[in-house]
């Protein structure tokens, strides 16, 4: 089958060459590049299905295709061609193959990682349906940047109807003119993240979420950290208490990304950070 990709779709931030786009357009082509129905189901397309060794174990499924073009993320190409990269899945083979994993290396965790699972919606539901009914399966960690749940109240309010289902948001930056040179997304969608946890503290479901930031001083500068905090503490204090940080990791696509966008990072500074 031959994918249509459109001539501005973003791939990667290049210095001087890049324009910034509307995540909420790059979603839509993405789900058209990435998703496709069979018999009415919604499928997605994966890379592969492995254990690692985060969150002290869990069986993972690397989707394909992202929304955002953070200059600092590790995933693979696949995140910026998708079109060339993956498999398609059906929600009930996604399940199976992450039970797989888990009961070959005795996880009980599973998640989608390497892009954005929340692109597919009825792709996404249907594999949380089959989660929440598989047995060895204990814990679903949804992990995403909260683009397209800060568009959609009734995204979250779906999610949240799976016990197992606990979700990481990912901020980017702590400041509109930070999230655009990081993420290379126009300003205007800074909101949508902050506005998906807005919705899961007034759905009440603590416990069920938390915060993740990539805090690295060598990309967040103190001025930006403190707008981030302030802004998570008008939507709740308690919010600060649920910050997981983040850092840099010199991945070689993660390299690759940095020089493309002309950014250095002291990496002696790194290490001595996990000497």
């Amino acid at each position: 089958m031959s994918i249509k990709v459109p001539p501005e779709y973003p791939r990667y931030i290049k210095k001087g060459q890049f324009k910034s786009y509307d995540p909420i357009k790059v979603s839509k082509w993405t789900e058209e590049i990435v998703c496709k129905y069979v018999d009415g189901e919604q499928w997605r397309k994966y890379t592969s299905f492995y254990g690692a060794g985060v969150y002290r174990g869990i069986s993972t499924a690397a989707v394909v295709g992202c929304n955002l073009r953070c200059f600092f993320c590790w995933s693979p190409l696949s995140r910026d061609f998708p079109e060339r990269y993956g498999t398609y899945y059906s929600p009930k083979e996604v399940c199976e193959n992450l039970a797989k994993v888990a009961r070959k290396y005795g996880f009980r965790k599973a998640r989608l990682s390497c892009g954005e699972p929340t692109i597919g919606r009825d792709h996404l539901l249907k594999v949380l349906e089959y989660v929440e009914r598989c047995d060895y399966i204990k814990l679903f960690i949804l992990e995403t940047n909260g683009i397209l749940m800060g568009l959609d109240r009734d995204y979250v309010r779906d999610v949240l109807k799976f016990s197992k289902v606990y979700v990481r948001i990912s901020l980017k930056a702590g400041t509109p003119e930070a999230f655009t040179w990081k993420t290379g997304a126009i300003p205007q969608a800074f909101e949508l993240p902050f506005k998906t946890i807005e919705y899961f503290v007034e759905e009440g479901a603590w416990g069920r979420f938390h915060v993740a930031v990539m805090s690295d001083p060598r990309i967040m500068s103190k001025e930006e950290r403190v707008a981030l905090l302030e802004k998570l503490y008008s939507i709740d204090p308690k919010l600060l208490r649920l910050i997981e940080e983040e850092v840099v990791d010199p991945y070689d696509t993660t390299l690759f990304r940095l020089k493309e966008a002309g950014v250095e990072l002291d990496w002696s500074l790194w290490r001595s950070w996990f000497s």
